[in-house]
Order: C-alpha cells, then sequence, then structure tokens
C-alpha cells in the first residue's frame, strides 16, 4: 500500500512538472502569435494583447526555473555525460535548427523579417529568433558546472548582481544570460522548497487557489500600472508569478485537469523548435482570407502552431526525418537509453 501511494504521488509530481512546462511553451507562442497578428491587422489584439502583457515578467523566468529542478544530478555526474546532455544535445538541435529556420526565412516573402548568408555565419554568436532559449541553457549548465563548489549564497548573489545590471550589449547571449540566470538558479538551490509548494498545494487546495488567485491580483496590477518597469518589482513579480503558477498547476494535476497541457509539456522541445512555422503560415491565411479579429487570428494560429509540431514529431519519428527532432547517435558521446514518453526537455534527454 505504501509503495502505490509513493507511486501517486511520484507520478502526481511529474504530471505537475510537464504542466507547467506546457504552461510555459503554450504562453511563449501565444505571445509570438500575439506580435505577429498586431504587425498583420495594425493593432494588439485585445484579450490576448492583455494575456501577453500580463505573463511577460514570470513566463520565462517560470520555464528557467522548472529547467533548473533536475539539474542538480548532472552538475554533480560524470563529465563525459554532462558533456553529451547538457551541451552536445543542446548544440545539435540548436545549429540544426537554426539554419533551417534562417533558411526558410532566406526564401524571399513578404515579413518584416528579411534574412541573409550573414545570419547563419552569427549562429555561434547571436542566437536567431527565439531558439536563443536553447543556447541560454547550455550555458546555464555549464556556468553552474564550473561554480558547483561554490557556496550557494555567492552564486545566488551574482545571479541577483547580473539581473539587476540591466545588461545591454546588443548581444542577446550576454544579456538574456544576465537577465535570466537567477531564476534556473533558483530553480537549482530552491528545488527542495518548489516542490514543497507544489506538494502544500495539492494538500490544502482552497488555500492554495486562494493563495495564487492573490498573487496573480498583484501580478497583474503592478503590470498594468507600469510599475512591472521598477527592476525590484519585475523580480517580485517573476517570483509571485512562477510560484502561482506551480500552485494552480500542481493542483490542477492532481485532479487530473491539466492532460492535455502535461502532454504538450512532455513534447515542448518539439514545439518549441518548430512553431515557427505553422504558426506564421496560419496566421497569413487566416488575414488573406480577411478575417479582422485579431483574437480570433491569435487563438486559432497559436493553437495550430502548438499541436502540429507534435503532430510532426509522430509522423517522421521513425523515419530518416526523424533527426529533427532526435539526435542521432552519431552525434552522442554516450549510448543512448531507450526514449521514455515521458521526455524533460530541460534534463537534456531525447
Amino acid at each position: 500500500m505504501a509503495g502505490a501511494s509513493t507511486s501517486v504521488v511520484s507520478k502526481q509530481r511529474i504530471n505537475w512538472i510537464d504542466t507547467a512546462k506546457g504552461l510555459t511553451i503554450i504562453l511563449v507562442v501565444m505571445e509570438h502569435t500575439t506580435f505577429g497578428v498586431s504587425n498583420a491587422i495594425g493593432h494588439m489584439p485585445l484579450v490576448f494583447g492583455a494575456i501577453a502583457e500580463f505573463a511577460k515578467p514570470f513566463r520565462m523566468p517560470l520555464f528557467f526555473l522548472v529547467a533548473g529542478l533536475f539539474a542538480y544530478k548532472a552538475l554533480f555526474g560524470d563529465l563525459r555525460k554532462f558533456v553529451d546532455g547538457k551541451i552536445v544535445h543542446f548544440a545539435y538541435f540548436y545549429v540544426l535548427w537554426s539554419v533551417i529556420q534562417i533558411g526558410i526565412k532566406m526564401i524571399p516573402h513578404e515579413g518584416a523579417w528579411q534574412v541573409t548568408y550573414v545570419d547563419l555565419l552569427m549562429i555561434p554568436i547571436q542566437p536567431f529568433a527565439v531558439l536563443w532559449f536553447i543556447y541560454s541553457l547550455a550555458m546555464f549548465f555549464v556556468t553552474m558546472r564550473l561554480l558547483r563548489e561554490a557556496r550557494p549564497f555567492f552564486v545566488f548573489f551574482f545571479a541577483l548582481a547580473l539581473y539587476f545590471t540591466r545588461l545591454d550589449t546588443g548581444w542577446m547571449l550576454l544579456d538574456e544570460f544576465a537577465w535570466r540566470f537567477i531564476w534556473f538558479v533558483t530553480g537549482v538551490y530552491g528545488a527542495k522548497q518548489i516542490f514543497q509548494i507544489a506538494d502544500w498545494a495539492r494538500v490544502y487546495p482552497a488555500k492554495s487557489a486562494g493563495l495564487a488567485g492573490l498573487m496573480l491580483a498583484c501580478v497583474g496590477t503592478v503590470v498594468f500600472s507600469h510599475l512591472v518597469d521598477i527592476r525590484a518589482l519585475e523580480l517580485l513579480m517573476g517570483f509571485a508569478g512562477a510560484g502561482s503558477a506551480i500552485m494552480l498547476v500542481s493542483l490542477l494535476a492532481s485532479r487530473g485537469l491539466a492532460g492535455p497541457i502535461a502532454y504538450v509539456g512532455r513534447h515542448s522541445l518539439y514545439v518549441f523548435l518548430t512553431f515557427f512555422l505553422p504558426m506564421a503560415t496560419m496566421r497569413i491565411v487566416l488575414t488573406r482570407l480577411g478575417l479582422d479579429n485579431g483574437d480570433l487570428i491569435t487563438l486559432i494560429s497559436t493553437t495550430i502552431a502548438v499541436v502540429t509540431p507534435i503532430l510532426a514529431f509522430r509522423l517522421v519519428e521513425n523515419t530518416p526525418l526523424g533527426f529533427a527532432f532526435v539526435r542521432p547517435d552519431m552525434f552522442r558521446l554516450t549510448t543512448p537509453r531507450a526514449r521514455k514518453p515521458n521526455i524533460v526537455m530541460a534534463a537534456g534527454g531525447d
């Protein structure tokens, strides 16, 4: 009986993490779709524009925080496995999909983003579009591996100091590192406390829902009053929003209400890599058909952009085109384990 109970708790823990990842990728896709639609129709969609602005303080913090939850084992584990799983793994998908995206964008089109061969040459030092997050993850893992013997207080203070520098060099890797590293560090060192928060939410659903609602109300107040431009408040709203999301997804997962979002979370890498194409295609089709409701265009385009990459993966995973989603053995330093359906993107396994 005890074993069954432990199994249920463990499954609930994994489900809420998958749900958090699913929520993050949906918010990311929605934001990019919203701004694309805004450019296409000349004004920001009313509802989705507000949601995108509301979620901005905690969308990527939640992603990097969750990515850090399982990093500890890799940071202190075998070096060869670390290089394979945290550097080669991310480098493979980063380079592959950078070339694919840039290649597609180099085809003559009506979009505002003009791409040339120079963008291909810049791949090693200047990430293209949304793919910066993969490069940043690798950098975070390497940095934490190098700092693994340092006292957590000093590493956290270092990350916090970087955050408050408001670094703006124009080089995405440096600027995003300074802005986002604090969240990965929080996930690494605060994993125990974060799991406790998720566990507490499942035990006390009414209290956790009320607290999460209150914290999200604070986020909304700070965001729409533009006080979020104050760096310290932006940081606090990142913690408040991420904490609220963790409580709510844990609660939903425990009630069996997060299945579709958790499924998206288990396939989030594929969505991150490829959502740009179905998103742009659907937006162009809908606007050319004369649809001018920005929120409806955003809703349809976001849905298609999330679903299509998962369908594409299922279609090609066991074909010669599977290399687009699954790293081939020739690009591995270690013998691959059998791939499990519950893929933790942040862990670097495929």
